[in-house]
């Protein structure tokens, strides 16, 4: 079931193992450190089935289009992936299989706050809150 709670527009407040996450998937240390500093915003747009993410920060914007239950391809660090979405306990849960394995991004709104916590394909967890921007 879907929750609309997470639509709207989120400003990162603060991550917990973000550059080890960084690290695990491959990306340089010069990005790392650059991402680790940077504070990005996410744009979460629901319509029925249909969900748009869109995450801004000063070195880059990725815009994710899906439908929930749908294989889609999206990217990290220029790499493609499969990926499928889906709702469970009011949960959005996307699963991205690539070389490195699968990762699962959950998003849900806790406390008024948007929680994304990325399980890697090693087990390890970040955690990246977001408030709500006015």
């Amino acid at each position: 079931m879907a929750d609309d709670s997470i639509a709207g527009k989120w400003k990162l407040d603060r991550s917990e193992n973000f550059e080890e996450f960084l690290e695990e998937m491959g990306a340089p240390w010069i990005a790392r450190k650059a991402a680790a500093k940077s504070s990005p915003t996410q744009e979460v747009i629901i319509n029925g089935d249909n969900l748009e993410i869109k995450l801004s920060s000063i070195m880059s914007t990725n815009i994710m289009k899906f439908t929930i239950g749908t294989e889609f391809e999206s990217e990290w660090g220029g790499k493609k992936n499969k990926a499928v979405a889906s709702w469970e306990d009011g949960k959005l849960v996307m699963k991205e299989t690539g070389e490195n394995g699968e990762t699962v991004t959950t998003r849900h709104v806790e406390g008024g706050e948007l929680m994304m916590i990325i399980t890697t394909p090693k087990g390890l967890v970040c955690k990246r809150i977001f408030k709500k921007c006015d």
